[in-house]
């Protein structure tokens, strides 16, 4: 299994757009939830690449107008320089990890490990 697969079956009904972007940014900053064989997949341009081919597949649902949030507002959801940006924006912005979504998100990993 990789991990856009251990994604979809954690989250079988898909995820709103900040919710995705929050799972983006844990998996980013911590692999402690998820299997050790997916460890090696939490890099930057990984994670870029899964979570636009989540968005492809309409995996990651609603608005994206907390997209600015994170600065990625300037590319599609579905281009892999959103997911970049929203990545960088722990560099650039630095508060945007919501550490409960987090939490839960990743309580919701681990169940399905």
């Amino acid at each position: 299994m990789n991990i856009e697969e251990y994604i979809k079956n954690s989250f079988p009904d898909g995820l709103q757009y900040n919710m995705a972007a929050q799972l983006c940014l844990r998996l980013f900053c911590t692999v402690e939830e998820i299997p050790y064989s997916l460890h090696e997949e939490c890099t930057k341009q990984n994670l870029a690449q899964v979570f636009t081919e989540l968005a492809l597949k309409g995996f990651i649902k609603g608005s994206t107008l907390e997209s600015s949030i994170y600065g990625a507002n300037h590319h599609e959801v579905t281009e892999k320089g959103h997911w970049v940006e929203v990545i960088a924006s722990l560099f650039k912005i630095g508060d945007t990890v919501d550490k409960i979504i987090g939490a839960e998100l990743a309580s919701r990993l681990t169940r399905h490990s």
